[in-house]
């Protein structure tokens, strides 16, 4: 069969190919189904494939706008819940309406804060004096100062800090006092000029009850550094007791002049002289305090005395005759013209002390009128050297001098010892507040007004208008940010129920991103039934009238500068944007309403109709009421995501079956195909053979 010649005679075809193979013997060409071949049966069942793929495809894009679908509810619930919480913002416990804010008449001075527990009104506030600590400075000090070793320590009030100090540098004082003394007391130091520095320890807890005191061996620092000096002075105090009345001098009107419990009370025209023994040596920066009042006994005048009745005349009797009696005439007196007394003179004189100081009687600034016992504190530096007596005197005809304590002191003194150069003395805050004179260790006042906390920056003059008012800004502000929330969601519900680009050009907010974002989202769900019902509704809301205290003077929106401020005729045309139901705020018309009628406009958000205390009516609960079964766990929203979640569920199960049945067909193909094309492999080896077995024929010829 085979020779060794060449082959004389070739048999070829179009399916079938020979090749000589490496020992001159004729072989087919190896295919292996499934990894080579020759027919293309891979690219033939890539594209059968590909067209059985076309119901994959479209299952997998109903999936993804079911997915895109349900993320665009959770947006619209999102919106939709956003304006439901400006809304109840707006009428519910928390509404802004509720709130307050104090404004002060000059805040250099006074400033404060109020809650919404504060009531509306205004108050006149007086700021005398301001609380502050101690402060006290050194003498001038060499830069090369050292401090002793020693226990030092350091009282302010009730609270003490001390500390060990091993000696050394005084800014090494310095830095452990002030890292010990902690919120207490302070301390720092300062150059006065290049060659010297100067020492200030600080008290950090303002108030008369906490005076910084020096001890142990701060006491002997404070000598030498000249913070403190010993102190020759002596404080007096008028005991108010029943031992008084006997060592003082009563000059008039001993009946009216009277002690109850610790309380010395003075009735109109009395005059007491109280004698200090020995006479009280006045010092620079001494000071009276006393602690009184002027209390007001009646309202007027006593009423005049009535005329007198005149004598009292017998009857004359009669004469009887029989069963018949003749009475006399009476007597008649013919009485003189009544002229009533004048009234007694009302006579109000607030200068009620004054000092007899060498040899001289001078009086005492005047009182002020107070319903409540006040100090008063008057610097006795213009008064002589020295002050032999007190003198309390009521000349006031309806007024009655009550006298509770008097204290003559020197209230830089601190013990034995007394500051040489301070910068602050302790004191107290002391204000008045209508008239009403409060005294508090702290420049913050919370428990003066109901609901405000009043916060002192300095003494001043003059009486300060602080004014408890609702704080419009505030409801302004939440106003505002629910115009704006709901016309986010109107602008995203346009944007998904229409497919009209000119929707995304009106709303100018919209970053780039977010434009081209909701440009893939246009007309999403348009044709949506109820999104456009919710959108209807969604407007008629703010359309609606509502009733107010002012009744039909404001009972819409727009009656406050809230409006679509659509405009149709007049030559004016059409502005599309504006008809979309997007809301626009008038600044100065919202201002005026707030200003004017803030009541009646709380009322348009939320008004109790029918007095049971709970707004029942209002754009805040009518938007509340409607949006409360979309948003709500198990409302439509929820009850929509849920169909969409099962629809994406089964979809996905489809998608899945679908997949299984692809690569079931793509087997079935690729082993037909490997069927087919081992058949012809062995056809082709049939042909090869039948060619070989023709050669060799034509040879033996």
């Amino acid at each position: 069969m085979y020779g060794s010649g060449k082959l004389s005679e070739s048999f070829s075809t179009n399916s079938f190919k020979s090749t000589w193979g490496e020992a001159g013997v004729l072989v087919a060409d190896i295919s292996i189904p499934g990894i080579s071949s020759k027919y293309k049966t891979d690219e033939l069942i890539k594209k059968l494939v590909e067209v059985e793929k076309i119901p994959l495809k479209r299952m997998e894009e109903s999936v993804s706008t079911l997915k895109t679908q349900q993320s665009t509810w959770r947006e619209i619930q999102q919106g939709l819940t956003q304006v439901r919480d400006r809304a109840r913002s707006l009428y519910g416990f928390q509404s802004p309406f509720n709130e307050r804010t104090a404004k002060s008449s000059d805040s250099s001075i006074l400033t404060a804060t109020a809650t919404r527990d504060a009531l509306e009104g205004s108050y006149e506030v007086e700021v005398s004096k301001i609380a502050q600590g101690d402060k006290f400075l050194s003498d001038s000090l060499p830069l090369d100062m050292e401090i002793p070793p020693g226990r030092y320590g350091f009282k302010v009030g009730n609270q003490e800090v001390s500390f060990q100090f091993r000696g050394g540098r005084l800014s090494a004082f310095v830095e452990i006092l002030k890292e010990k003394g902690k919120e207490l007391v302070t301390a720092g130091i300062v150059k006065d000029t290049p060659n010297t520095q100067v020492l200030y320890i600080e008290s950090l807890k303002p108030g008369k009850e906490n005076q910084l005191a020096f001890t142990e061996a701060s006491t002997d620092l404070g000598e030498r550094l000249g913070i403190l000096r010993k102190d020759s002075s002596t404080a007096r105090t008028i005991k108010v007791d029943q031992t008084l009345l006997s060592t003082a001098k009563i000059l008039k009107k001993p009946e009216v002049i009277r002690i109850e419990g610790n309380v010395l009370r003075i009735g109109t025209e009395g005059e007491v002289e109280i004698p200090l023994t020995p006479p009280f040596t006045i010092t620079p920066s001494m000071v009276l305090e006393a602690e009184l009042r002027l209390r007001k006994t009646a309202d007027g005048p006593p009423p005049p005395p009535s005329p007198p009745p005149g004598p009292a005349i017998p009857e004359r009797g009669g004469i009887t005759l029989s069963d018949v009696t003749v009475l006399h005439s009476p007597s008649k007196v013919v009485l003189p013209e009544w002229k009533p007394p004048p009234p007694p003179e009302i006579i109000e004189d607030f200068n009620v002390l004054a000092l007899r100081s060498d040899g001289l009687s001078k009086p005492l600034p005047p009182l002020e009128e107070t319903i409540d016992f006040r100090t008063i504190r008057v610097p006795l530096d213009t008064f002589g050297n020295r002050v032999e007596s007190i003198l309390l005197r009521n000349r006031n005809t309806l007024r009655e001098l009550e006298v509770k304590s008097i204290r003559l002191y020197d209230p830089a003194s601190r013990g034995e010892y007394r500051p040489l150069h301070p910068i602050s003395m302790a004191q107290d805050a002391e204000i008045l507040v209508n008239g009403i004179p409060l005294t508090r260790s702290s420049n913050t006042i919370d428990d003066a007004i109901p609901g405000v906390t009043l916060s002192l920056k300095k003494p001043g003059e003059g009486k300060i208008k602080l004014s408890i008012e609702p704080d419009r800004e505030k409801v302004k502000d939440a106003i505002i940010a629910f115009v704006g929330t709901y016309n986010r969601q109107m602008a995203q519900i346009n944007i998904l129920t229409r497919k009209d680009e000119a929707v995304l050009n009106e709303i100018t907010y919209l970053k780039e991103d977010e434009r081209e974002k909701a440009k893939e989202k246009l007309g999403l769900l348009q044709g949506d039934v109820g999104l456009m019902q919710l959108k209807n509704t969604f407007q008629s809301i703010l359309m609606n009238p509502y009733p107010t205290r002012l009744g039909r003077d404001l009972s819409l929106l727009s009656q406050i500068g809230i409006s679509t401020n659509a405009q149709v005729g007049g030559g004016r045309g059409i502005d599309v944007s504006k008809l979309r139901g997007y809301l626009e705020i008038n600044e100065p018309v919202l201002d005026t309403a707030l200003q004017k009628n803030f009541q009646a406009v709380k009322d348009l958000f939320g008004y109790d109709s029918d007095g049971d205390l709970v707004p029942d009516t209002g754009v805040g609960v009518a938007m509340d009421t409607f949006l409360r079964p979309y948003v709500q766990t198990g409302g439509i929203i929820s009850t929509k995501l849920t169909t969409l979640d099962t629809q994406i569920s089964s979809a996905n199960r489809r998608i899945e079956s679908y997949n299984q049945y692809l690569n079931r067909y793509e087997q079935d193909l690729k082993r037909k195909y490997g069927a087919m094309e081992s058949t012809l492999n062995s056809l082709e080896k049939s042909s090869a053979a039948i060619e070989r077995f023709n050669n060799s024929n034509s040879n033996n010829r």
